[in-house]
């Protein structure tokens, strides 16, 4: 079963490699999602502390995606699945 994001905060998928901000109460989509930074940050500073956590995406884009609701999480599955990149269990 999915867990829910207590607070709003920008989380980390390092195998998609994907920078989510996360909703209060939306639940996470499939997959190891380590939380970063507090909600409250600016995406900028949350994008620099991914890269410090995870070298290997120093020089690279890093994807973002907000997920304010359910429909936000269901709608990034879909594209998930539509780019063959797979669900991360």
């Amino acid at each position: 079963m999915p867990g829910f994001a207590e607070d709003t905060a920008y989380f980390v998928n390092g195998k998609l490699p994907r920078l989510a901000l996360i909703a209060k109460d939306v639940r996470f989509p499939p997959g190891n999602w380590l939380r970063v930074a507090d909600g409250l940050l600016p995406r900028w500073q949350a994008e620099v502390l991914v890269r410090e956590f995870f070298p290997a995406l120093e020089k690279k884009p890093i994807p973002f995606i907000a997920l304010l609701n359910e429909l936000d999480v269901q709608q990034f599955e879909e594209d998930l699945k539509d780019r063959k990149e797979g669900m991360v269990g």
